[in-house]
């Protein structure tokens, strides 16, 4: 039977662990949390993937909880979303071998829950407590202009993520909703709103061919949404998961290469979903206890073929998991 098998477990954070991203290519964890710290992670060595360290600790440019985490497709900057409301980008300086915060976005009003870049790189989108989502353009020399700032969430939003070739955004809200946004001669606008979540939606992840979504909510649901296929781009939900948590789900990522969904809840266990048939999916795998009685706040896949069966978690224990996928 397929299940999760535990690789390595990472200590150093000092508080809880809200979020965990992948470097695009590369053997290297980012992970952020509490501790007003983001830490980058890699195997002690090229073979020995069961033990890791802690080779990056960026801290120092925020003042409250870093919430979100986010590498850029280049893999030369991270960007920071934090509870002081402001976004901070991070280059790593060659002729010091070290991080360093080269920008701070500033403009919403409350903690910024959320970063995320478009796949071209371009774009960067946050999202706040404030009802806001913000869509910044990536110019030289690490200026960020301000393109636009939606406002149509009735409440706080909980995350951004971007379609995995197009321009197109996403965003999932405390007021139960999903919201499209796409550009038209340089202006955002909502393109469609799903509704079918009973209560606060917080987390989203496109498929790899970016036609599908799916939405973790605190009604203890996994929606999968479809594009339908006219010009006006508006979805539909395709299926309701139930019975596989019993909390909050808080995390879920589809892979972009297996495209295996992982949801991670507040009962404290992973689940790993899979397509099973036309509409139908099925749990091939289940970790109960995976950060023992803590939340899991995040959960990650690899997004590579040199690991495609791992997938990190992070939870309010403070730890950061590496699982591996074994069939």
């Amino acid at each position: 039977m397929p299940h999760l098998e535990l690789l390595a477990t990472l200590e150093g954070h000092q508080d809880r662990v809200w979020q965990a991203s992948w470097h695009p290519t590369k053997t290297l964890l980012a992970t952020c949390s509490g501790d007003k710290t983001v830490r980058l992670w890699a195997p002690a060595t090229p073979t020995d993937f069961t033990k890791w360290v802690c080779v990056d600790t960026l801290k120092g440019a925020h003042k409250r909880t870093i919430r979100s985490v986010a590498w850029s497709p280049s893999g030369n900057e991270i960007a920071t979303a934090s509870f002081d409301a402001t976004t901070g980008i991070w280059e790593r300086d060659p002729q010091i071998a070290d991080w360093e915060c080269m920008a701070t976005l500033e403009g919403h009003e409350n903690e910024i829950k959320s970063v995320a870049w478009s796949s071209s790189g371009a774009l960067l989108a946050t999202c706040s407590r404030d009802k806001s989502v913000w869509i910044w353009e990536v110019e030289s020399d690490n200026d960020f202009e301000c393109l636009s700032v939606l406002q149509e969430h009735s409440q706080d939003v909980k995350m951004v993520a971007w379609h995995p070739k197009e321009e197109i955004l996403a965003s999932a809200s405390y007021d139960d909703t999903i919201k499209i946004w796409k550009e038209d001669e340089d202006d955002w606008y909502c393109a469609d709103t799903l509704h079918g979540h009973a209560s606060t939606v917080w987390s989203l992840d496109f498929n790899a061919a970016g036609d599908k979504i799916v939405s973790a909510s605190d009604d203890k649901t996994l929606k999968i949404w479809k594009q339908d296929g006219g010009k006006d781009g508006s979805w539909t939900c395709e299926t309701t998961l139930e019975g596989y948590h019993d909390r909050c789900i808080y995390s879920v990522s589809w892979s972009k290469i297996h495209g295996l969904m992982a949801s991670a809840s507040g009962d404290n266990t992973i689940q790993i979903i899979s397509k099973d048939g036309e509409a139908g999916y099925r749990s091939v795998a289940v970790m109960q206890d995976a950060h023992g009685v803590h939340d899991i706040n995040g959960v990650a896949w690899f997004p590579t073929q040199t690991h495609q069966d791992w997938l990190a978690s992070v939870g309010d224990d403070g730890l950061v998991r590496i699982w591996r996928m074994v069939e």
